[in-house]
């Protein structure tokens, strides 16, 4: 397994000798920045989906979200699209976020000077400590900080610290890097306390933490390597980073809330066709403290997806966990869709396949649905009888743009349903979806549906407040059964019979969450934010619950919500 992640490097090195003349490289944003969630609005804005690729598949490229901008930076200026003050705005912004993408007719890069640098050397540019532009190179380094203060009724107070710096840069036009270092001490609300004790004491959304009481340390380091193949057509990625798949809050494939993992990625575009090939390392399921080291498994994740109309996009993916076995290490590699149920069928493998569609379309002007349906397992003669074979997820949302005509203010509602046994192995615990001891899709696992919604208002270019609201409820079954809800069992230990498990089956737990943030834009990237979270038991209201209120000051990183609870 340690001879495969070294050939691929060997691999990347070749390959980004072989493009060496192409400039083709890219770096990439992802969805919990406020620049990734413009591409919505602007494409059903304007009724278009971004042309040169797809945000079915996060992090989304840096150059094809300022290319699909920068066509309407001019109409917005001018006023001949139907954009607002506060778009243009958030156009510019992003352009300047990432300006080496970008060039205007005089030849100048879409970064923004600034008046008065810092002892003349940093923020010569507004968005960047160091900012170095050349023929050739490119570097940003920048600080990360995340400081936020928390106090909870009956519990006193607690806080998020996060500190390090981030460094994006292109060499020669031809390799694009990114690199994020980070240390992290953290204290989790009190409703959170059921969601770590059952997934092993796990930090959310990391990899392994160290854990002392109630505070977690953790390093946070995520970086990668980015090279063309083929220009502004095929670009192979390696690194270790978080990924999303999907046009939702949630993913039932890969979701960003996921810790991050070592990753290849493949990205080509052809006409009106987008095609992913991600394969990632992943930890399996372990008890204790990981602090030895253990074998790894892989995972692919093959997608296609096709633009037929300007306003609609349809795909199909294939999601496979590989198990630990020798025998299926090397067709990991193969960045064919389809390929590994083939070889699963001819018994070549041991895996725990799946296949599933998504969607995206824009009926009419400010107006978005998604969706997205998960397969694992399916059979069509008993539907609707409670049947272990039955394992599914489905996802639909919408997305209202100036709800109710009223300009920034926009709205999405999202539905999420997963049957009991979906993301679960048959017979090798090894090949579940699964990562560090948590969900690789939804955080919240098996056997439950959920209800989201968010909307969000920008009274003003700096100005920001964002509602949402999620709504849950999980079969829960009795203690030392397996009704398919636990991540950490295996399908064919159920305790009853093969059709005793209808949705929900199990005793039902309703949860509740709320969250209010207003925040600020003090400079480029750096917020302050205020808020409130709520999070009542949905069956014991008025009388239960955590009630938590926050300020923060956040640079150069997107929120972290956790906005679910077990």
């Amino acid at each position: 397994m340690r001879q495969l992640s070294i050939k691929t490097i060997a691999f990347l090195g070749l390959s980004g000798l072989i493009t060496s003349q192409l400039q083709a490289q890219d770096t990439y944003l992802g969805p919990e920045m406020p620049e990734t969630r413009l591409i919505s609005r602007i494409e059903a804005r304007v009724r278009h989906l971004m042309a040169d690729g797809t945000d079915a598949s996060m992090p989304v490229s840096r150059r094809e979200l300022v290319n699909f901008l920068s066509n309407y930076e001019r109409e917005a200026r001018v006023g001949s699209i139907p954009l607002s003050r506060v778009d243009e705005f958030n156009i510019n912004r992003a352009i300047a976020l990432s300006g080496e993408w970008f060039e205007n007719s005089a030849g100048e890069s879409g970064f923004v000077s600034s008046r008065r640098p810092i002892l003349k050397y940093f923020y010569q540019k507004q968005t960047d400590l160091i900012n170095v532009e050349t023929g050739d190179f490119f570097l940003s380094v920048n600080p990360v900080l995340y400081f936020q203060a928390n106090y909870e009724m009956d519990r006193g107070s607690f806080t998020r610290n996060i500190r390090g710096a981030e460094v994006r840069a292109r060499i020669a036009d031809r390799i694009g890097l990114y690199t994020m270092l980070a240390d992290n001490q953290e204290k989790l609300a009190g409703y959170m306390r059921p969601w770590v004790d059952a997934h092993r004491k796990q930090l959310p959304e990391q990899h392994l933490a160290v854990l002392t009481g109630e505070n977690f340390d953790i390093f946070m380091a995520r970086g990668y390597v980015d090279v063309g193949i083929i220009k502004k057509k095929l670009n192979l990625s390696f690194g270790y980073d978080k990924h999303h798949v999907g046009y939702g809050m949630r993913s039932l494939v890969y979701g960003y809330n996921a810790a991050p993992t070592t990753f290849m990625r493949l990205r080509a575009k052809w006409r009106n066709f987008q095609y992913e090939s991600l394969i990632t390392e992943q930890m399996p399921n372990y008890e204790g403290r990981a602090d030895v080291l253990f074998p790894r498994r892989y995972a692919a994740v093959h997608q296609l997806n096709y633009t037929p109309k300007r306003w609609l996009s349809v795909g199909i993916f294939e999601s496979t966990m590989l198990s630990q076995s020798k025998k299926t290490a090397i067709t990991a590699f193969v960045p064919v869709i389809g390929w590994q149920s083939i070889a699963r069928q001819a018994g070549n493998t041991e895996a725990n396949n799946a296949w599933g569609l998504q969607f995206k379309a824009i009926p009419t002007r400010d107006v978005q649905v998604y969706g997205q349906a998960f397969f694992d397992k399916l059979d069509l003669g008993s539907i609707g009888q409670g049947s272990w074979e039955n394992r599914y997820a489905f996802q639909l949302g919408l997305k209202y743009f100036d709800v109710l005509s009223v300009a920034n203010l926009d709205g999405q509602l999202e539905w999420n349903l997963v049957r009991p046994f979906t993301y679960l192995a048959d017979n090798d615990s090894s090949t579940s979806f699964t990562h560090y001891n948590q969900p690789l899709a939804h955080p919240l696992g098996n056997n439950f549906s959920e209800i989201i919604g968010n909307l969000r208002y920008q009274p003003s270019p700096l100005w920001t407040i964002e509602g949402r609201a999620v709504y849950a409820v999980r079969g829960v079954p009795e203690a030392g059964k397996n009704y398919g809800t636990s991540i950490y069992q295996l399908a064919t230990g159920r305790t009853e019979g093969d059709k005793a498990y209808p949705f929900l089956v199990g005793e039902k737990k309703a949860s509740l969450w709320g969250n209010l943030n207003v925040a600020y834009e003090l400079r480029p990237n750096l917020f302050l934010e205020v808020g409130g979270t709520l999070v009542p038991d949905a069956d014991k209201l008025p009388n239960s619950g955590n009630v938590i209120g926050y300020g923060a000051i956040r640079w150069n990183i997107g929120r972290t919500l956790y906005d679910y609870r077990y």
